[in-house]
Protein backbone atom coordinates (compact mmCIF):
# COMPACT_ATOMS: atom_id res chain seq x y z
CA UNK A 1 0.00 0.00 0.00
CA UNK A 2 1.03 3.51 -0.41
CA UNK A 3 1.59 5.99 2.01
CA UNK A 4 -2.09 7.53 2.91
CA UNK A 5 -3.11 10.87 1.67
CA UNK A 6 -4.28 13.32 4.40
CA UNK A 7 -6.33 16.52 3.77
CA UNK A 8 -5.55 19.50 5.79
CA UNK A 9 -6.19 19.28 9.66
CA UNK A 10 -6.71 22.92 10.82
CA UNK A 11 -6.31 21.46 14.60
CA UNK A 12 -2.84 19.77 13.82
CA UNK A 13 -2.16 22.44 11.85
CA UNK A 14 -2.84 24.95 14.33
CA UNK A 15 -0.76 22.78 16.94
CA UNK A 16 2.56 23.41 14.53
CA UNK A 17 1.59 26.54 14.57
CA UNK A 18 2.05 27.08 18.31
CA UNK A 19 5.21 24.49 18.28
CA UNK A 20 7.18 26.66 15.65
CA UNK A 21 6.00 29.88 17.38
CA UNK A 22 7.27 28.47 20.53
CA UNK A 23 10.38 27.34 19.62
CA UNK A 24 11.08 29.95 17.51
CA UNK A 25 10.78 32.15 20.43
CA UNK A 26 13.35 30.16 22.53
CA UNK A 27 16.14 30.91 19.65
CA UNK A 28 18.20 33.58 18.00
CA UNK A 29 16.82 32.54 14.64
CA UNK A 30 13.01 31.72 13.57
CA UNK A 31 13.76 28.29 11.96
CA UNK A 32 12.67 25.07 13.46
CA UNK A 33 13.13 21.85 12.28
CA UNK A 34 10.32 18.87 11.53
CA UNK A 35 12.23 16.23 13.89
CA UNK A 36 11.96 19.09 16.81
CA UNK A 37 8.40 19.57 15.66
CA UNK A 38 7.56 15.79 15.67
CA UNK A 39 9.64 15.20 19.12
CA UNK A 40 7.67 17.86 20.73
CA UNK A 41 4.18 16.95 19.57
CA UNK A 42 4.90 13.44 20.89
CA UNK A 43 5.59 14.61 23.95
CA UNK A 44 2.76 16.39 24.35
CA UNK A 45 0.38 13.84 23.23
CA UNK A 46 1.89 11.65 25.91
CA UNK A 47 0.72 14.01 28.33
CA UNK A 48 -3.00 14.73 27.24
CA UNK A 49 -5.70 12.87 29.19
CA UNK A 50 -7.34 10.28 26.75
CA UNK A 51 -10.71 11.58 25.13
CA UNK A 52 -9.10 14.73 24.25
CA UNK A 53 -9.81 15.28 20.60
CA UNK A 54 -6.12 16.83 19.74
CA UNK A 55 -4.31 13.79 21.61
CA UNK A 56 -6.63 11.48 18.78
CA UNK A 57 -5.19 13.77 16.09
CA UNK A 58 -1.71 13.14 16.92
CA UNK A 59 -1.10 9.66 15.48
CA UNK A 60 2.31 8.35 15.83
CA UNK A 61 4.18 4.97 15.09
CA UNK A 62 7.47 3.95 16.29
CA UNK A 63 10.07 3.85 13.73
CA UNK A 64 13.73 4.21 12.20
CA UNK A 65 13.93 7.53 14.31
CA UNK A 66 11.64 6.89 16.96
CA UNK A 67 7.66 8.18 16.58
CA UNK A 68 6.57 9.52 14.11
CA UNK A 69 3.68 11.10 12.63
CA UNK A 70 2.13 10.72 9.27
CA UNK A 71 -0.58 13.38 9.52
CA UNK A 72 1.87 15.93 11.25
CA UNK A 73 4.02 15.76 8.79
CA UNK A 74 1.29 15.94 5.83
CA UNK A 75 -0.15 18.92 7.16
CA UNK A 76 3.25 20.34 7.47
CA UNK A 77 3.62 19.74 3.88
CA UNK A 78 -0.19 21.54 3.55
CA UNK A 79 1.34 24.65 5.45
CA UNK A 80 4.16 24.82 2.67
CA UNK A 81 1.50 24.33 -0.09
CA UNK A 82 -0.44 27.39 1.56
CA UNK A 83 2.25 29.53 2.22
CA UNK A 84 1.52 29.25 5.94
CA UNK A 85 5.31 28.57 6.44
CA UNK A 86 8.12 29.02 4.66
CA UNK A 87 10.61 26.21 4.38
CA UNK A 88 13.91 27.06 4.81
CA UNK A 89 16.18 24.38 3.41
CA UNK A 90 15.24 21.03 1.92
CA UNK A 91 18.58 19.24 3.56
CA UNK A 92 17.69 20.30 7.04
CA UNK A 93 13.59 20.31 6.52
CA UNK A 94 13.11 23.53 8.48
CA UNK A 95 10.03 25.82 8.73
CA UNK A 96 9.05 29.38 9.77
CA UNK A 97 6.33 31.70 9.95
CA UNK A 98 5.89 34.90 8.82
CA UNK A 99 6.10 37.77 11.47
CA UNK A 100 2.81 38.91 10.01
CA UNK A 101 1.24 36.16 10.59
CA UNK A 102 2.71 33.74 13.39
CA UNK A 103 1.11 34.96 16.62
CA UNK A 104 -2.61 34.40 14.22
CA UNK A 105 -4.15 31.45 14.99
CA UNK A 106 -5.30 29.06 12.29
CA UNK A 107 -8.87 28.02 13.98
CA UNK A 108 -10.85 29.08 17.01
CA UNK A 109 -10.05 27.15 20.39
CA UNK A 110 -11.87 24.86 22.55
CA UNK A 111 -10.94 23.38 25.80
CA UNK A 112 -8.84 20.23 24.47
CA UNK A 113 -6.48 22.77 22.18
CA UNK A 114 -6.01 25.20 25.07
CA UNK A 115 -4.86 22.37 26.93
CA UNK A 116 -2.81 21.18 23.95
CA UNK A 117 -1.53 24.56 23.59
CA UNK A 118 -0.07 24.96 27.46
CA UNK A 119 1.79 21.87 27.46
CA UNK A 120 3.26 22.82 23.93
CA UNK A 121 4.27 25.66 25.54
CA UNK A 122 5.50 23.61 28.48
CA UNK A 123 7.76 21.27 26.72
CA UNK A 124 8.76 23.91 24.25
CA UNK A 125 10.31 25.93 27.83
CA UNK A 126 12.00 22.56 28.80
CA UNK A 127 13.75 21.72 25.32
CA UNK A 128 17.42 21.87 25.34
CA UNK A 129 18.00 20.84 22.43
CA UNK A 130 17.17 17.80 19.80
CA UNK A 131 19.29 14.45 20.76
CA UNK A 132 18.17 15.29 24.81
CA UNK A 133 14.90 15.33 24.01
CA UNK A 134 15.11 12.19 21.32
CA UNK A 135 17.41 10.57 24.39
CA UNK A 136 14.35 11.66 27.35
CA UNK A 137 12.05 9.61 24.63
CA UNK A 138 14.19 7.09 23.57
CA UNK A 139 14.11 6.17 27.96
CA UNK A 140 10.52 5.33 27.31
CA UNK A 141 10.64 3.35 24.33
CA UNK A 142 8.70 0.29 23.57
CA UNK A 143 11.94 -1.52 23.25
CA UNK A 144 15.49 -0.58 25.79
CA UNK A 145 17.07 -1.36 21.70
CA UNK A 146 15.96 1.95 20.55
CA UNK A 147 18.69 3.38 22.82
CA UNK A 148 21.22 0.64 23.12
CA UNK A 149 21.97 -0.49 19.23
CA UNK A 150 20.25 3.37 17.16
CA UNK A 151 21.76 6.19 19.99
CA UNK A 152 24.72 3.95 21.34
CA UNK A 153 25.73 1.31 19.53
CA UNK A 154 25.20 2.84 16.06
CA UNK A 155 26.71 6.00 16.52
CA UNK A 156 29.85 4.62 17.75
CA UNK A 157 30.07 2.63 15.06
CA UNK A 158 29.73 5.27 12.15
CA UNK A 159 32.49 7.48 14.36
CA UNK A 160 34.61 4.06 14.97
CA UNK A 161 34.99 3.40 11.45
CA UNK A 162 35.54 6.92 10.37
CA UNK A 163 38.35 7.47 12.64
CA UNK A 164 40.00 4.20 11.47
CA UNK A 165 39.63 4.82 7.48
CA UNK A 166 40.64 7.75 8.20
CA UNK A 167 43.83 6.50 10.04
CA UNK A 168 42.97 8.51 13.18
CA UNK A 169 45.66 7.40 15.24
CA UNK A 170 44.46 10.08 18.32
CA UNK A 171 40.72 8.89 18.31
CA UNK A 172 38.89 9.20 21.61
CA UNK A 173 36.69 6.12 20.21
CA UNK A 174 38.98 2.99 20.85
CA UNK A 175 38.58 -0.50 19.86
CA UNK A 176 37.75 -1.36 23.28
CA UNK A 177 35.05 0.90 23.35
CA UNK A 178 33.81 -0.12 20.18
CA UNK A 179 33.98 -4.26 22.06
CA UNK A 180 31.77 -2.67 24.99
CA UNK A 181 29.13 -0.99 22.74
CA UNK A 182 28.69 -4.11 20.91
CA UNK A 183 28.82 -6.43 24.27
CA UNK A 184 25.58 -4.49 25.00
CA UNK A 185 23.99 -4.35 22.32
CA UNK A 186 24.11 -8.31 22.34
CA UNK A 187 23.02 -8.59 25.48
CA UNK A 188 20.18 -5.46 25.53
CA UNK A 189 18.47 -7.20 22.37
CA UNK A 190 14.91 -7.53 22.98
CA UNK A 191 13.74 -11.14 24.74
CA UNK A 192 10.61 -11.33 22.04
CA UNK A 193 10.24 -14.69 20.12
CA UNK A 194 8.46 -12.10 17.15
CA UNK A 195 12.27 -10.76 16.44
CA UNK A 196 13.97 -14.24 16.64
CA UNK A 197 14.59 -14.45 12.80
CA UNK A 198 16.87 -10.58 12.50
CA UNK A 199 17.99 -11.97 15.77
CA UNK A 200 19.72 -14.07 14.55
CA UNK A 201 21.00 -12.26 11.66
CA UNK A 202 22.20 -9.13 13.95
CA UNK A 203 24.15 -12.01 15.66
CA UNK A 204 26.18 -13.10 12.37
CA UNK A 205 26.74 -9.23 12.06
CA UNK A 206 28.26 -9.03 15.57
CA UNK A 207 30.15 -11.52 15.19
CA UNK A 208 31.84 -10.47 11.92
CA UNK A 209 32.37 -6.59 13.77
CA UNK A 210 34.22 -8.78 16.81
CA UNK A 211 36.21 -10.49 14.40
CA UNK A 212 37.28 -7.01 13.19
CA UNK A 213 37.93 -6.06 16.64
CA UNK A 214 40.06 -8.60 17.42
CA UNK A 215 42.00 -9.39 15.01
CA UNK A 216 46.02 -8.65 15.18
CA UNK A 217 45.21 -7.05 11.18
CA UNK A 218 42.25 -5.31 11.63
CA UNK A 219 44.10 -1.86 10.34
CA UNK A 220 45.25 -4.30 7.29
CA UNK A 221 41.27 -4.95 6.71
CA UNK A 222 40.04 -1.46 7.21
CA UNK A 223 38.53 -2.26 3.94
CA UNK A 224 35.65 -4.42 5.39
CA UNK A 225 33.87 -1.64 7.46
CA UNK A 226 32.49 0.14 5.32
CA UNK A 227 30.59 -3.16 4.70
CA UNK A 228 29.94 -3.35 8.46
CA UNK A 229 28.65 -0.15 8.77
CA UNK A 230 26.35 -0.35 5.54
CA UNK A 231 24.77 -3.42 7.37
CA UNK A 232 24.49 -1.67 10.80
CA UNK A 233 21.84 0.57 9.06
CA UNK A 234 19.96 -2.12 7.55
CA UNK A 235 20.03 -3.86 10.67
CA UNK A 236 18.44 -0.97 12.00
CA UNK A 237 16.08 -0.04 9.52
CA UNK A 238 14.96 -4.19 9.33
CA UNK A 239 14.28 -3.97 13.10
CA UNK A 240 12.03 -0.31 13.23
CA UNK A 241 10.14 -2.01 10.61
CA UNK A 242 9.27 -4.48 12.86
CA UNK A 243 8.64 -2.37 15.96
CA UNK A 244 5.92 -0.47 13.62
CA UNK A 245 4.24 -3.33 13.27
CA UNK A 246 3.86 -3.59 16.90
CA UNK A 247 3.67 -0.35 18.49
CA UNK A 248 1.57 2.50 16.42
CA UNK A 249 -1.91 3.89 17.37
CA UNK A 250 -4.64 2.48 16.20
CA UNK A 251 -4.99 5.08 13.11
CA UNK A 252 -2.64 2.99 11.18
CA UNK A 253 -4.28 -0.44 12.23
CA UNK A 254 -5.43 -0.52 8.35
CA UNK A 255 -1.92 -0.45 7.14
CA UNK A 256 -0.60 -3.22 9.72
CA UNK A 257 -0.96 -6.32 7.00
CA UNK A 258 1.01 -3.98 4.45
CA UNK A 259 3.68 -3.39 7.29
CA UNK A 260 3.98 -6.74 7.76
CA UNK A 261 5.05 -8.10 4.60
CA UNK A 262 7.22 -5.08 4.66
CA UNK A 263 9.05 -6.57 6.91
CA UNK A 264 9.46 -10.14 6.01
CA UNK A 265 11.16 -8.95 2.41
CA UNK A 266 13.24 -6.80 4.19
CA UNK A 267 13.84 -9.34 6.98
CA UNK A 268 14.48 -11.89 3.61
CA UNK A 269 16.64 -9.73 1.48
CA UNK A 270 19.12 -9.09 4.64
CA UNK A 271 19.49 -12.86 5.54
CA UNK A 272 20.67 -13.32 2.26
CA UNK A 273 22.66 -10.33 2.15
CA UNK A 274 24.33 -10.88 5.24
CA UNK A 275 25.26 -15.11 3.96
CA UNK A 276 27.04 -13.33 1.32
CA UNK A 277 29.01 -11.14 3.50
CA UNK A 278 30.36 -13.32 5.38
CA UNK A 279 32.82 -14.98 3.91
CA UNK A 280 34.40 -11.89 3.71
CA UNK A 281 35.64 -12.39 6.76
CA UNK A 282 36.83 -15.63 6.52
CA UNK A 283 40.05 -14.64 6.65
CA UNK A 284 39.43 -12.26 10.02
CA UNK A 285 37.56 -14.85 11.97
CA UNK A 286 40.98 -17.14 11.38
CA UNK A 287 42.85 -14.72 13.79
CA UNK A 288 39.97 -13.71 15.88
CA UNK A 289 39.41 -13.63 19.81
CA UNK A 290 35.85 -14.47 20.77
CA UNK A 291 33.53 -12.86 22.58
CA UNK A 292 33.16 -13.46 26.52
CA UNK A 293 31.81 -16.55 27.47
CA UNK A 294 28.32 -15.49 27.95
CA UNK A 295 27.49 -13.92 24.99
CA UNK A 296 29.76 -16.66 22.89
CA UNK A 297 27.19 -19.15 24.54
CA UNK A 298 24.19 -16.93 23.48
CA UNK A 299 25.89 -16.32 19.74
CA UNK A 300 26.51 -20.09 18.83
CA UNK A 301 24.12 -21.41 21.67
CA UNK A 302 20.57 -19.87 21.75
CA UNK A 303 18.89 -23.68 22.16
CA UNK A 304 20.46 -23.18 25.93
CA UNK A 305 18.42 -19.83 27.05
CA UNK A 306 14.86 -19.07 26.85
CA UNK A 307 15.58 -15.56 25.56
CA UNK A 308 15.39 -13.63 28.51
CA UNK A 309 18.32 -10.92 28.78
CA UNK A 310 21.64 -12.42 30.46
CA UNK A 311 23.40 -10.81 33.09
CA UNK A 312 27.30 -11.98 33.32
CA UNK A 313 28.06 -15.30 34.20
CA UNK A 314 24.40 -16.57 35.00
CA UNK A 315 23.13 -18.64 32.18
CA UNK A 316 19.02 -19.12 31.93
CA UNK A 317 17.13 -22.70 32.12
CA UNK A 318 17.21 -24.88 28.80
CA UNK A 319 13.80 -24.73 27.38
Amino acid sequence: MAGKTYAPDTVIQEMIRITIQRLAAKQRHPYVSKKKILKILFQVKEQLPDGNHVKDRLAYYWYKEGPYSEPIDANIRHLVSDKKIKKRSDRGATYEYDESTKMIPLMPHDDDMDEAGRRIGDAARQFVNIDDAVQDIYDNAPLEWYGAYNTEFKNKLEIYCKSVLNKRENSSLTDDDMQVALDNAVLKYPPLPKFIEHRRIFMDFAKMLDAFLNSEARRKNAHTLPVLRELSDKIWDTFASGVRVEHHDGHYNDRVDDWKRMYERQLGDLEVEIREKISQFEAIVADNRRFSPEIEDLILHPENHDFRPLQPNAVSNPV
